[in-house]
């Protein structure tokens, strides 16, 4: 960096905004691309290395990636835009499949053309509480059976995944329906998680919203 020209200086103080003129003639592009690479602006966000190597992992391991994960880098590593996958409210309410998890409830409902429901849920249990009440969600991934990397390999049938690692799935444990249990999914009956499934894969996941609501009993 110490072969500077004068004009690479002027330009450099012009893009810290010390300066608020433009000087005629002068080519930006051109010196731009003669700073070396450390000088020149740099992009916000990650990498491209570090998106890389994100999609590199979850090509090896869809499932164990979706359920250690954070949103955002599901979001990178399935080309999913970030404000398609927390949407606001108001959006939210004008989605053609309407699901909303009611945490003090326990019950999920679904509104759609062809569907309106309330099935009970088994939301996550002391330690392992659902996140996201008061928020709203774009399905970010379908599975029809996933497996936990996180919990044994445990099955969960007819996954919508909508915040991470979070998804409305099937249990083997209806018994518990109706009261919090699982570790931070939202478990519904084989039967109900079916129909709320297909209608999600029927008019897509752009065209649904999730959101959730209230707090789980203590």
């Amino acid at each position: 960096m110490r072969n500077f020209s004068a004009a690479a200086a002027i330009l450099t103080l012009l893009s810290a905004n010390a300066l608020a003129f433009d000087l005629p003639g002068l080519d930006k592009d051109a010196v731009m691309n003669s700073l070396p690479a450390v000088s020149r602006p740099q992009p916000v966000g990650p990498s491209v290395k570090a998106v890389e190597q994100l999609r590199a992992e979850a090509a090896a391991d869809p499932d164990k990636f979706i359920d250690e994960r954070t949103p955002e880098e599901v979001s990178l590593a399935f080309g999913l835009v970030p404000s398609r996958v927390r949407i606001a409210n108001e959006i939210a309410a004008l989605a053609e499949v309407r699901i909303t998890v009611d945490l003090s409830a326990q019950r999920v409902t679904i509104v759609s053309p062809e569907l309106k429901a309330a099935y009970k849920i088994s939301s996550g249990k002391a330690g392992h509480r659902t996140p996201g009440s008061g928020q709203c969600f774009k399905p970010d991934f379908m599975e029809s059976m996933h497996h936990s990397s996180l919990y044994n390999n445990a099955p969960m049938p007819n996954a919508v995944f909508f915040n991470g690692n979070i998804a409305i799935h099937a249990t083997e444990s209806e018994n518990l329906l109706g009261q919090p249990a699982s570790h931070g999914c939202v478990r519904t009956s084989l039967v109900d998680s079916r129909k709320i499934f297909n209608v999600v894969l029927a008019h897509g996941r752009a065209n649904t919203s999730v959101c959730v609501v209230g707090s789980a009993p203590k």
